[in-house]
């Protein structure tokens, strides 16, 4: 079991640490979620895809102090919605284990201070992204 002292501080950095990344997420239209990363045209990662790679870790690792069977994501293209409710999930495991009274302080620190690194590096990522170029605007016949 943790002690209070430590739940109460490993739960305030994941909040903080998603606050971040909500922040640099906040505002992005679907055509943002849907830009390259780090000027990679051609093979880059998305945002959408950053985010839900982002998301699969942290339920990877959740899975992995929990000692667990990690089962494989799903396949296909992510949307917005759909990484943001994959956040949300793996965050909510994320509490969950912190506030199990089985859980491990070792592994409880692992588990946060990986989470933490990796939403700064992809809010950082997101924030420095090249600016989105606007989608393409098609004249309509007879107007």
């Amino acid at each position: 079991m943790l002690e209070v002292a430590l739940r109460d501080t490993l739960l305030a950095r994941l909040d903080a640490s998603r606050t971040v990344l909500l922040g640099a997420i906040q505002g992005l239209t679907e055509h943002d979620f849907a830009a390259v990363l780090d000027g990679e045209v051609g093979g880059g990662q998305t945002v959408a895809q950053a985010l839900a790679a982002l998301a699969e870790a942290e339920r990877r690792e959740n899975a992995e102090v929990r000692g667990e069977p990690v089962i494989a994501p799903g396949t296909g293209r992510p949307l917005a919605p759909q990484v943001v409710h994959a956040l949300a999930g793996a965050s909510y495991r994320s509490r969950r284990y912190l506030e199990d009274p089985a859980a491990d302080a070792s592994s409880a620190r692992a588990l946060v201070d990986g989470v933490v690194e990796r939403e700064a590096s992809l809010a950082e990522r997101i924030r420095n992204r090249p600016p989105t170029q606007p989608p393409p605007v098609f004249p309509m016949a007879g107007r």
